[in-house]
């Protein structure tokens, strides 16, 4: 009878049993998926060796488990979003005494840059080129500023936009002054960002402006991120919260202004 009972049980309605029973629990062990699908303990091994195959669980030694939970692009945005409130927003608010009406700017991706586009909603006029789908929307709500998108293929973890087309449109703009985020600038190795595709677009937007001003907050200080965007003789202006005495040096060495905000 307990062979009858396991052979009416199709394999979708298994694989539905192992997948609710994982997620009700976190952690399930091999007999209590034997139990809720009345399945022989290969049958089970073998429902969890696919799906661990497809990504949808992990097995475990006796058992299976959830998978982490990626964060989505706004919970990943709101957790960096809280690091250093107060530094993001002076460093903004310096960058925006530095803008005059009518000027063209380019804004890459970030906290900060939020930061800045929040009191651009209140006051700017003129044009925003920008790769950050969210300051976009954002600064929508201001009638006085055109909003200019940077096409291009959308990051899994922000929302900026990066890949080739991003860097083709930039090359036909001109902007008065780029106001760039990062994730970490060093003395030696200049303005760094974790993504290498967002080091791209911001880049040319360097290239592509009269003006460069980079914006960082106390947590960037010598953090050597993964990819570099340029080196300092590319900056005209650095606006931070602090900074090592050897990142001064440099800065003097190259010509670049410091503005140390508090």
């Amino acid at each position: 009878m307990a062979n009858r009972e396991r052979s009416t049980l199709l394999p979708a309605e298994r694989v539905v049993r192992i997948l609710d029973l994982v997620a009700q629990q976190g952690i399930v062990t091999l007999a209590e998926l034997i139990a809720a699908t009345n399945s022989s303990v290969a049958t089970v091994r073998r429902d969890l060796a696919l799906l661990e195959q497809q990504g949808r669980l992990t097995r475990t030694r006796g058992g299976a488990k959830m998978l982490p939970q990626r964060e989505s692009r706004e919970e990943e945005f709101s957790r960096r979003q809280s690091r250093d409130r107060r530094g993001k927003r002076i460093v903004a608010e310096a960058a925006a005494e530095r803008l005059r009406g009518g000027e063209t700017i380019f804004l890459n991706d970030g906290t900060t840059i939020y930061a800045l586009a929040h009191m651009l909603l209140r006051s700017f006029r003129g044009t925003v080129i920008t790769s950050g789908l969210n300051i976009a929307q954002l600064l929508a709500g201001n009638t006085e500023v055109e909003v200019i998108v940077v096409g291009g293929s959308l990051s899994s973890t922000s929302f900026s936009t990066a890949g080739p087309l991003a860097r083709r449109v930039l090359s036909q703009l001109h902007a008065d002054v780029a106001i760039l985020a990062c994730d970490g600038i060093t003395a030696a190795e200049g303005v760094r960002s974790n993504q290498l595709e967002d080091a791209e677009v911001a880049r040319a937007m360097s290239a592509h402006a009269d003006h460069t001003i980079v914006l960082a907050s106390t947590s960037k200080i010598e953090n050597l991120a993964q990819g570099r965007i340029f080196d300092w003789p590319s900056v005209d202006e650095l606006i931070t919260t602090d900074v090592t005495a050897e990142i001064r040096e440099r800065l003097a060495e190259e010509g670049v202004a410091l503005t140390l905000v508090s």
